[in-house]
This record gives C-alpha cells, sequence and structure tokens, in this order.
C-alpha cells in the first residue's frame, strides 16, 4: 500500500511539474500531455475504491462485475494507447506517417470496443490483444518519431526535446509492463508469492522510472529553448 502511494506521489508530481512547464511552453503538445497526465493522476485515485469493497463502505460491491477495478484499467489503458499513438504525430512532418498513425488509431479505438463487447474479460483481467495491439502502436508511432529525428538536425538537439523524454519513458514501461498485464489473471489468483512479489516490484518500479523520467524531461527542457518551437506550427 505505501508503495503504491508513492507511485500516485510521483505521478502528482509529474503533473504539478507539467503544468509549470506548459506556463513557459504552452503549445498543443504539451497541453495534450498535461491533460493525459492530470487524467491519469484522477483515474489511479478512482481505482483506488477496489482496495475498500472488502468489509468496508464499500462492501456492497462485492460479488458484482465492480468488485475489481479491472474495468476502469481497461478503460484507461485505451486511452492511455491512444494518447501515446497520437502524442507522437504532433511531431512528424511526413503526412504519410500522420496518415497511417491517425488510421492505427480509428482501428485501434474500433477493435478495443468490440473487445470490450465480445471478449468476457473487461471485468475480470487486463484485455490481452488490447494491450499487445495498443503497445505495438505504440511503438511504431515512437519508431516513426525515431526517424524523423535522424533525418533532421533535431537530432543534434535531443537534450533540449521534449517529445524524447516522453519516448524513452514511454518505450521502457510498455516493455517492461505489457507481459504482466497479459497474466494479470494469473497475478490475481496467484498463491506463488514469488510471483506476486516480482509482479508488484515490475509494475511500481517502471512506474517510478517513467514518471521520474517525465519530471527529469520537464525540468530539463524547461531551462533551454524548445527545439521545435520555431520549426513547428502548434
Amino acid at each position: 500500500m505505501l508503495a503504491l502511494f508513492f507511485v500516485h506521489l510521483v505521478e502528482t508530481l509529474a503533473f504539478i511539474t507539467g503544468l509549470v512547464y506548459y506556463k513557459k511552453n504552452k503549445t498543443k503538445p504539451t497541453l495534450f500531455l498535461v491533460w493525459f497526465l492530470g487524467i491519469t493522476v484522477c483515474s489511479e485515485l478512482f481505482g483506488w475504491y477496489a482496495y475498500f469493497v472488502e468489509n468496508s463502505f464499500l462492501s456492497f460491491l462485492k460479488g458484482t462485475p465492480f468488485e475489481s477495478n479491472y474495468w476502469w484499467g481497461n478503460i484507461y489503458s485505451v486511452i492511455s494507447y491512444l494518447f501515446y499513438i497520437n502524442y507522437f504525430k504532433w511531431y512528424l512532418s511526413s503526412k504519410r506517417s500522420v496518415t497511417i498513425l491517425s488510421r492505427l488509431s480509428i482501428f485501434f479505438l474500433i477493435f478495443s470496443i468490440l473487445e470490450i463487447v465480445f471478449s468476457g474479460d473487461f471485468f475480470l483481467k487486463f484485455m490481452s490483444i488490447t494491450n499487445i495491439l495498443g503497445t505495438l502502436f505504440v511503438f511504431l508511432s515512437i519508431a516513426f518519431y525515431y526517424l524523423e529525428l535522424l533525418k533532421s538536425d533535431q537530432i543534434l538537439q535531443v537534450q533540449k526535446s521534449l517529445p524524447f523524454y516522453i519516448s524513452v519513458g514511454a518505450l521502457f514501461f510498455h516493455l517492461c509492463t505489457t507481459p504482466f498485464f497479459i497474466y494479470s489473471s494469473y497475478y490475481s489468483n496467484s498463491v506463488d508469492p514469488a510471483f506476486v512479489s516480482l509482479y508488484r516490484q515490475v509494475i511500481f518500479g517502471t512506474n517510478y522510472l517513467l514518471y521520474s523520467i517525465y519530471i527529469a524531461g520537464f525540468l530539463i527542457c524547461y531551462r533551454t529553448e524548445n527545439p521545435y518551437y520555431h520549426k513547428k506550427n502548434f
């Protein structure tokens, strides 16, 4: 419980740091990012309700589909994947890449809704196919961003670029957590304390690192001029 509290604390600090950064760099991508971090903080706080179902004021939810917070996690996951897929579009100049990511976003949203309706996993565990597709599409959007970065002079100022820090954090987080989200139902029913401990360490550890990278990116870029600011019509 204490580890979960510190995860929420780091998330909140990332959101606050993002707000401070946005006051200096008022661009649409930054606003998009700060809104997402705010949604993340609120989503995580709401997800705490599951801890109060057992012998508490929310005990009336026990035995219902809402007993666990998997349903809420699945909704947030779809929002999260869509955010990352679309965030890097702001930094792409290739119309072809932007079109591909836009179409993938629509496809992903439709597929996620279909899996929610027909898979039967919505209330029981994290939706595996949605997580796999979402991770692949996020990796693809970051790959498009890196390719354009390598072809431009922006690579010389990458340490001043906020989307670079966002991409590093997102890559590491999704690479490490997606396998565990896919097997989340095994975690819920596992009697193996070693697996449960590993699951928690990976999830909490990657969250700490993810939002620490975001905070570092905001602070570093706050002190430097955004290399994209004068070259992109935000």
